[in-house]
């Protein structure tokens, strides 16, 4: 798939390659990249033709667009709260050309049933901050500080919002080194 569509990379970031449709991704090194579980989820995850997706904690988009690469979801949206993750995502949902079905949000997951309404998606993942209080080394890049440890959100604020914009019938999909594989129904 030849790239048409020019995005701008700022100092610090690179343009990798997803290996599936021609994908690429935005990310920068010095704050955060996605990691094998975001990957793994995204393999795990499944949607309908059709289908709303929402990925609580999205940070460069990595979840959405490997699934728009997998699935006939109708709308991937991905929600994050780092200003600068949520700008390389919504360049790399423009680069890849995308824009018609993923969707980037700025905005901060503890309010996800404000922003888009109670029971508005069929499914629901989420690769939550993973280190629980004071457990751990933390970064000292806040970036990193925020997507591994339990620092702007708890995984009780994750799954308490999840259950709300889940549609009834829908699947909340969620990794942690912690607690493995889940698998809610609603």
């Amino acid at each position: 798939m030849e790239q048409t569509l020019k995005v701008r990379l700022n100092p610090g970031e690179r343009l990798d390659d997803l290996q599936r449709c021609g994908y690429c991704i935005i990310q920068n090194p010095g704050n955060f990249c996605f990691g094998m579980d975001a990957v793994l989820l995204s393999g795990f995850a499944f949607a309908r033709s059709g289908d709303r997706v929402l990925d609580l904690g999205t940070g460069t988009g990595i979840i959405p667009i490997l699934m728009a690469a997998k699935t006939q979801a109708a709308a991937l949206v991905g929600l994050e709260i780092q200003h600068e993750s949520a700008d390389m995502a919504d360049r790399s949902v423009i680069y890849n050309g995308l824009q018609e079905r993923v969707k980037i949000v700025e905005g901060d997951l503890k309010e996800a049933a404000d922003i888009f309404g109670a029971a508005s998606f069929d499914v629901v993942t989420c690769n939550p901050p993973y280190m629980i209080g004071n457990h751990g080394l933390t970064n000292s890049e806040e970036a990193k500080a925020i997507a591994r440890h339990e620092i702007l959100c708890t995984l009780e604020d994750v799954i308490s919002q999840a259950a709300k914009v889940c549609r009834p019938g829908g699947h909340f999909l969620w990794y942690t080194g912690l607690f493995g594989w889940q698998r809610l129904f609603r």
